[in-house]
């Protein structure tokens, strides 16, 4: 029994110690990363460097979300024109102990992502500079696609054609 109390002990002092989590990092820490920043600085910088704000809304426990970290996010390419048009955040889904603020108001990750269309995971949202909806793409996207979904945000075509007419193929 007294060792029972000491693993407990132990065990408690990790998750107290433990720095917070705040779902930033990918599952696989060798895996190469966009820069992921913390909702409130990534939605500041979005308004400041007048960019794209893309919110990656994933779970833990999901598979899709790990095969669109090593397929797509972990890709320099992608990775290369994140940084050039967007500010980039995650949500985890299932958070609904850890807030974030938007548009002056507080709501649980899992709110805020239910609030950007996320009805499962993956969902990827994008917003404007200001902070105003422009879409979200629910599940895993292929990198080629994702690519292309980038610039049809980036290149402010959603504003001006439908995405069938984006990705038609010029003849």
């Amino acid at each position: 029994m007294p060792h029972l109390i000491g693993f407990a002990s132990t065990l408690l002092l990790l998750f107290v110690l433990a720095p917070p989590v705040h779902g930033q990092a990918f599952s696989d820490p060798d895996l190469s990363a966009p820069a992921w920043q913390a909702f409130e600085e990534a939605q500041a910088q979005a308004a400041e460097d007048d960019q794209f704000f893309l919110v990656d809304v994933y779970a833990e426990w999901c598979g899709w979300c790990r095969r669109l970290e090593r397929e797509v996010y972990a890709d320099d390419e992608v990775q290369a024109y994140l940084e050039q048009h967007f500010a980039a955040t995650r949500l985890d889904f299932d958070a609904t102990d850890r807030d974030v603020t938007f548009a002056g108001e507080r709501f649980t990750m899992q709110r805020m992502a239910y609030l950007l269309g996320a009805q499962g995971v993956p969902t990827v949202a994008f917003l404007t500079p200001e902070g105003d909806y422009i879409t979200h793409v629910p599940g895993f996207v292929e990198r080629d696609d994702f690519l292309n979904v980038l610039r049809y945000i980036a290149t402010e075509a959603y504003t001006e054609q439908s995405w069938e007419e984006f990705v038609a193929p010029e003849e």
